[in-house]
């Protein structure tokens, strides 16, 4: 059950990272766009917006982007609706110095990827479970100035079916740590 301590939008507990996606939803360009949008507006330190999202463009890119997967994703990612591929650059782009933030502020564009999906009613699953080093190599990616972060499914929720026993076990909103556990008074 999700309980906040605290009165919320309720978009922040709408929002969960499933596996069973219904196979026969397929995102418009249109809505991959709108999805892009609301990364683009993101926070980011300096405005530099270092994010870069590959997208799939057609069924060759689709089984690309599904190898990049390790085999525990792929099982389940082959029934979303659209892959992303998620990249920063990590140098400031006016000056080439290291940008420290980059990863943070992917994951703010990754956030707003996850609510504006849910408004859209689609839900977007970010995962660890990738092959930077191919992905970098497949798409000529200059890993000494870009690092390959994660990977995105989206798609229409559908049933657990096509899930192993684990994942089924876990194909539910999950609860949080409380806020006394990560908060601070210092």
């Amino acid at each position: 059950m999700r309980n906040p301590e605290y009165p919320i939008h309720p978009q922040f507990l709408d929002r969960w990272s499933p596996r069973g996606f219904d196979p026969n939803c397929k995102l418009t360009e249109d809505e991959v766009s709108t999805l892009l949008e609301a990364a683009r507006w993101a926070p980011s330190c300096a405005n530099d917006q270092p994010w870069i999202f590959y997208r799939e463009k057609n069924a060759a890119s689709r089984a690309l982007f599904l190898s990049f997967l390790t085999d525990a994703n792929q099982y389940w990612v082959k029934y979303a609706s659209h892959i992303l591929i998620v990249c920063a650059h990590k140098l400031y782009s006016d000056d080439d110095k290291p940008n420290t933030y980059h990863a943070y502020d992917t994951g703010a564009a990754w956030m707003s990827i996850a609510l504006q999906a849910r408004h859209m009613g689609y839900y977007a699953h970010c995962m660890a479970g990738i092959h930077e080093d191919v992905i970098a190599q497949k798409l000529g990616i200059d890993t000494e100035k870009i690092e390959v972060l994660t990977a995105i499914a989206i798609g229409k929720l559908g049933s657990d079916e096509n899930l192993g026993d684990k994942h089924k076990s876990q194909e539910s909103p999950n609860a949080r740590r409380p806020q006394n556990e990560f908060v601070i008074f210092a």
